[in-house]
């Protein structure tokens, strides 16, 4: 079964935004639009594999389209549709250059595997090793704003049955230290709390004071304070956290994973199918955290339908799941292009069995949305 075309659908959709607003904020910036590329990838037997393109950096997935999309297609057009470990050798030497190109190579790969699996019948998370869970734990994340915004956004995810939030910080220290004091006092010890700072925070010495004040607010991790390749600083701090710290950032391919455990610069791993270079990678990572005894979770750009799809299929094979993921991308958008939804239950994404990815294209919303008609 080879490989015979390849197409691309750019596509933007508004995200759901704050309470009140349309604006998305993190340490990282404003963004209130998920632009994305969607990837058929067709085979010589008729068999369409889906796949996404998704990045945050720089030019997102319209861009990174531009930029790359020929020259990765050129590169796996005619190979057998199996050879997923042969086709993330040509990709990486048609493009060395970019680690954004990792979020175009992940996006053929994940259509790939889609289409294997409705070749065989099988699921993804069959081809990854088989399912390990039923149902994952998620994270809701809480967009920067006001204190009152804040509560506001959380109160909405608890409603909707969250039982843990991802509160974005990294700007202000004390307000973000008041933000999480409120929503405790609002909603009890029973909400699990997590904090991102994007890499937001410099300051070591007052990042280990405001440490201890989010511990005694039980909080259950704080999320890359510092830039990516920090790997020593990070360690440091680590040694004087009192509670978990998680590599976001700092965790794009496996030696990136392997840099970070070599230097103990983290105690939970947050890995992206997408910033990984696709489904293969991300369980190389999943593996080496099982391996080296260090926390593992999934994280989100966030993605739409498809690559959400691919995040859960992930979570189902990946042998541990430590810590609340954030596998439910598609949520943050008001809109998706994909047929099914994907099922969440009691603050957990649930299993899907269907082959491949499990998800199909709404055509009407794809020309809806689509960017490039």
């Amino acid at each position: 079964m080879k490989i015979e075309k390849i197409e691309y659908i750019p596509i933007r959709i508004p995200k759901r935004g704050a309470k009140g607003g349309k604006v998305w904020k993190t340490a990282l910036g404003n963004n209130p639009f998920g632009d994305a590329v969607i990837v058929l990838l067709h085979t010589d037997n008729g068999i369409c594999g889906l796949g996404e393109v998704s990045s945050i950096w720089d030019t997102y997935g319209s861009g990174l389209l531009r930029d790359m999309g020929q020259k990765l297609a050129d590169s796996v057009i005619g190979l057998d549709v199996f050879s997923i470990t042969e086709a993330i050798a040509k990709m990486d030497k048609a493009i060395a250059w970019s680690r954004n190109a990792l979020c175009f190579k992940a996006g053929i790969e994940m259509a790939m595997y889609d289409a294997i699996g409705k070749s065989t019948g099988l699921p993804v998370y069959q081809l990854l090793g088989g399912k390990r869970r039923e149902r994952i734990p998620l994270s809701h994340s809480v967009a920067m704003g006001t204190v009152e915004e804040r509560v506001a956004q959380v109160e909405q995810h608890v409603k909707a049955g969250f039982h843990t939030v991802k509160v974005k910080v990294g700007i202000d220290f004390e307000g973000d230290v008041e933000a999480v004091r409120a929503i405790r006092e609002k909603f009890g010890p029973k909400l699990g709390i997590r904090v991102d700072a994007n890499m937001g925070w410099r300051d070591e010495k007052m990042l280990i004071k405001v440490a201890h004040q989010l511990a005694d607010l039980g909080v259950l991790s704080i999320e890359q304070p510092f830039a990516p390749r920090e790997l020593e600083k990070l360690s440091r701090i680590r040694a004087k956290f009192p509670i978990p710290l998680m590599l976001d950032e700092s965790i794009w391919e496996p030696a990136d994973a392997l840099d970070a455990v070599r230097a103990n610069a983290g105690d939970i791993f947050n890995v992206y199918v997408s910033e990984s270079g696709g489904l293969y990678r991300s369980m190389q990572i999943a593996n080496l955290c099982d391996i080296a005894g260090v926390g593992f979770c999934i994280g989100s750009m966030p993605e739409f339908g498809i690559g959400t799809a691919a995040e859960l299929q992930l979570g189902l094979a990946a042998p541990r799941i430590d810590h609340p993921s954030d596998v439910i991308g598609n949520l943050y958008f008001e809109d998706d292009v994909i047929k099914e939804t994907l099922p969440v239950e009691d603050g957990c994404a649930l299993a899907v069995d269907r082959p491949g990815l499990g998800v199909s294209l709404d055509w009407d919303k794809v020309e809806k949305y689509r960017t490039d008609s």
